[in-house]
């Protein structure tokens, strides 16, 4: 009796092992990843254009002021009006003295911390305010060796707020690292950009920094993904007359858009611009499926006619940013 037991047992693990095995199939089995390529072909024309090329980095807001405000030793000292961690407007109270007078704020400030004397006693030299200013700010940028020698003392920054990429300050570099800091990416210099605030910005705020380091006008250009390249050689597919004709080029600087042509093109002419787009659809033939039969999933993924990686040295993107991260270079 036991014996038989044991067999039905078995026999109704079986039974739900291969129907659980059978549905598991049936779903996988069923469903079927097609695929489809759309070409799209556009045809521009050789223009002139300026050609911005720019390394962008990150980095936080500081202050180019901190400094201890001294307390008068010749008063009595009544009141603290401000606390720590105070902003605090120019002009405005930062402590009482017992005839009436103040101690007021130089410019727009933060108080970080003070050292007041006991109440009704004078200051002595170990009292003070020690505060940060909101006026004159900074930030520190760290650049890669590859790009150091792009850089130099007063030259313009475009500074951005992360927060609001509306504000905008015009800035100036003020110091460059003579000595550099080892990684296993490069060495690295701190790059120190100073700016004055509008009253918007606060420390500790992150920003970007854009550095324009050449600039080409009236040059020359094609659009970047009109170029292909073929054995270390770029060369585009011309029109003339209604045929394709694959003419090889010598390019020089490139933003996202466009590249300069340095030679092998001329001003008027016209060049192929070929897009590829793939689509992925999965289909499921399960008839009990809630969508009919099929699932569509459409994954597009947009695959141009050029090789970044064979793209020329102006081509490229580099620089080590705020932090540890990898600024970009963008050219405009």
């Amino acid at each position: 009796m036991k014996k038989i037991r044991k067999t039905i047992s078995i026999t109704i693990l079986i039974i739900i092992i291969s129907t659980i095995t059978f549905f598991i199939g049936k779903q996988i089995g069923l469903n079927t990843e097609v695929s489809a390529t759309n070409t799209t072909i556009e045809e521009k024309e050789v223009s002139k254009r300026t050609i911005n090329k720019t390394l962008t980095a990150t980095g936080e807001i500081g202050t180019a002021t901190t400094e201890k405000l001294t307390i008068d030793t010749t008063k009595y000292f009544e009141m603290m009006c401000v606390e720590d961690d105070d902003t605090v407007k120019e002009g405005e109270n930062l402590l009482k003295y017992s005839n009436g007078t103040y101690l007021v704020a130089p410019y727009d400030l933060v108080v970080l911390s003070y050292s007041a004397p006991n109440t009704g006693t004078k200051a002595t030299s170990s009292n003070y305010v020690e505060v940060k200013g909101l006026k004159n700010l900074t930030t520190t940028l760290t650049i890669n060796e590859n790009e150091i020698a792009n850089i130099s003392l007063n030259q313009e920054v475009e500074v951005t707020l992360t927060s609001d990429t509306s504000k905008k300050y015009v800035g100036k570099i003020t110091k460059i690292d003579g000595i550099g800091t080892y990684s296993s990416s490069g060495t690295n210099f701190a790059t120190i950009v100073s700016f004055e605030n509008d009253g918007t910005a606060k420390l500790g705020m992150s920003v970007s920094c854009t550095i324009n380091i050449k600039e080409l006008r009236d040059v020359l250009t094609v659009p970047i993904n009109s170029v292909q390249t073929t054995n270390n050689k770029k060369y585009v597919r011309l029109v003339e007359n209604g045929e394709i004709k694959e003419t090889e080029i010598q390019t020089g600087l490139s933003n996202d858009e466009y590249v300069q042509v340095t030679s092998g093109l001329e001003e008027g002419q016209i060049v192929q611009v070929v897009t590829t787009t793939k689509q992925n659809t999965v289909r499921n033939s399960n008839k009990n499926s809630n969508n009919g039969g099929f699932e569509m999933r459409d994954e597009a993924n947009s695959k141009q006619n050029f090789d970044k990686s064979s793209m020329p040295p102006d081509m490229g993107y580099g620089g080590m940013s705020s932090g540890g991260e990898m600024p970009s270079m963008k050219n405009n």
